[in-house]
């Protein structure tokens, strides 16, 4: 999820671009504040990058799979709602 904010917009220009490299979807959201609010912290944020695995540890099977199964499904609504924008 990124932030388009013209303010800031330079530091992160570049992140659509890897993320269209690898294969990563990624969405704009309107405000800092707005995706502060999605990843569940209280400052302002320009880029969030959501995982899922952790990058420590391990978890259980199952909870990987809904893990999985969620993503999945955030990544189809996205992709509906971006592209009946286009």
């Amino acid at each position: 999820m990124l932030n388009h904010v013209p303010s800031i917009f330079y530091v992160i220009t570049h992140v659509p671009i890897l993320c269209e490299e690898a294969d990563i979807p990624y969405v704009y959201v309107p405000s800092k504040e707005d995706l502060a609010t999605a990843g569940a912290t209280k400052r302002p944020t320009c880029c969030v990058l959501v995982l899922t695995k952790p990058t420590k540890g391990k978890l259980d099977p199952a909870e990987q799979e809904k893990i999985k199964a969620d993503y999945s499904q955030v990544v189809a609504d996205i992709s509906e709602l971006t592209s009946s924008l286009f």
